[in-house]
């Protein structure tokens, strides 16, 4: 594995972590204490998991939409009985449009590499 490789995923897996501690952290404050924290630390870990789907091509977003809405959500907001706030919906808007991005990148070098 090449040094810039490495660097991008390292650098991938940083991001997301933030993401993870960002939201988790929000979590605690909107939900008043350590089950809120909790829940926000279960759900963001699955939407995070859930953007692996992105990683196939043209349709990807799509799979990973119907994941994080009709699997992930109804589980984690059962499991946890936290509610639907600003704070869920933001999470859930930043970990789809990374997966739309990638996916879109995923498709590009299908493209590319179908037209070379």
């Amino acid at each position: 594995m090449s040094e810039k490789y490495r660097e991008y995923a390292y650098g991938g897996i940083g991001i997301d972590f933030l993401l993870i501690l960002l939201f988790s952290a929000l979590g605690y404050f909107v939900y008043h204490g350590v089950d809120g924290f909790l829940a926000m630390l279960i759900l963001t870990i699955l939407y995070a998991l859930a953007t692996l789907l992105s990683l196939i091509p043209f349709a990807g977003a799509f799979f990973q939409w119907l994941v994080m809405t009709y699997a992930i959500r109804p589980f984690v907001f059962h499991l946890t009985h936290i509610y639907s706030t600003w704070l869920t919906s933001v999470a859930f808007w930043v970990y789809l449009g990374l997966g739309i991005i990638i996916t879109l990148i995923m498709s590009l070098i299908v493209l590319a590499i179908l037209l070379h």
